[in-house]
């Protein structure tokens, strides 16, 4: 048995289909690879959905995870550029102090470089929006 499902980015499974994937099942009485075969989908995929419809009464997907949680608030953000401006040539270790939460000097330093800021002869100051030089 060969699919000729193309899974791009891993979208959960439409809403749709896993109510025919449901109805497939309980309503025509067909079998989990019948169902797979039917909807050209995975047997396991098949047997996720019919699950989560057993155990919730549901067919839509779980949530997806954001990922990580970022270290810097919006106000640590703000207090960070607010300490780069105020001296643009302290250190990491000078800014990670300001900023006061635990973080390591990377995290600054990528945070710093999502905000606009770039490293200019031992100075931090905004990239310029002409592009380098």
């Amino acid at each position: 048995m060969t699919y000729d499902v193309i899974l791009v980015g891993m979208k959960p499974t439409s809403e749709d289909l896993r109510k025919r994937v449901v109805a497939a099942r309980y309503e025509d009485g067909q079998s989990m690879g019948a169902i797979a075969e039917r909807f050209r989908m995975p047997k396991a995929t098949v047997q996720n959905i019919l699950r989560r419809y057993g155990e919730s009464g549901s067919v839509t997907p779980k949530p997806r995870n954001p990922g990580r949680k970022q270290a810097f608030s919006d106000v640590d953000k703000q207090r960070l550029e607010d300490a780069v401006e105020a001296s643009p040539d302290a250190t990491l270790a000078e800014l990670r102090a300001c900023c006061g939460i635990a973080v390591s000097q990377v995290t600054v330093h990528n945070t710093l470089k999502r905000l606009g800021f770039t490293r200019k002869k031992k100075r931090y100051i905004r990239a310029s929006s002409a592009g380098p030089t």
